[in-house]
């Protein structure tokens, strides 16, 4: 996996909606100059291929003209003849594109100011997020929220990754050393999970709490040795 840098968007796994962004976002010099691409969809379309996922989620390092996404946003939904609704979180530009007041999609573009650790891969010219980078997040996230694709998707990550890798990885790019009682209690919340998204490869969520259950279990005792 590690080996192959550059593929087509058509050898990613994408809904038409999320191709047809894609492509159009690969045909504007400024948004693939600025932004990369990332999250569980880039997690799941570009190297692991294990759920399905929907939103797509666009990262930059430097602060950027809002005007931008929002011009690709618009052009994006009047070809589509889709509604928008815009939502700024801190430094996320949330657009949610809807279709009779159903949300078909959701786009993110974020001033996300932390230096990637690896280069990833690029798709039909776009950047996208290296599988470590994306990993060293989902264990970030899983420390600040409770949703249970970030746990699937850790999951996954774990079997390329050790725990103590990511660990490390988090401390490097975030300046935040994780403390390993916490981390073991906020893996311990997989426990209030009662159903999965749609998997493309199988998993159970009694595997996926057992699991869990394990790591913080691990992480309890390394603390004791100490």
């Amino acid at each position: 996996m590690g080996k192959v840098n550059n593929l087509l968007l058509e050898d990613l796994v994408l809904t038409p909606l999320q191709k047809f962004i894609l492509t159009e976002f690969a045909k504007n010099n400024k948004l693939i100059k600025q932004f990369y691409f990332t999250g569980g969809t880039a997690l799941s379309s570009a190297y692991l291929k294990h759920r399905d996922s929907e939103d797509l989620d666009f990262f930059s390092e430097t602060d950027f003209d809002k005007d931008i996404p929002d011009r690709f946003i618009q052009k994006i939904a009047a070809f589509k003849k889709l509604q928008i609704r815009l939502t700024q979180r801190e430094y996320t530009r949330i657009y949610e594109l809807l279709r009779a007041n159903k949300v078909e999609i959701k786009v993110d573009f974020a001033y996300y100011p932390y230096k990637r650790l690896k280069k990833g891969l690029t798709v039909s010219g776009i950047q996208v997020d290296s599988l470590f980078d994306i990993a060293a997040n989902k264990l970030q996230t899983i420390v600040n929220r409770n949703e249970v694709k970030d746990f699937i998707d850790l999951y996954f990550l774990l079997k390329e990754f050790t725990l103590w890798d990511l660990i490390y990885a988090v401390k490097e790019k975030f300046r935040i050393e994780l403390d390993l009682i916490w981390l073991g209690s906020d893996f311990l919340k997989v426990e209030k999970f009662e159903d999965l998204p749609k998997m493309l490869v199988p998993l159970s969520l009694k595997e996926l709490q057992e699991f869990y259950k394990e790591k913080a279990k691990q992480l309890g005792m390394s603390v004791v040795k100490k």
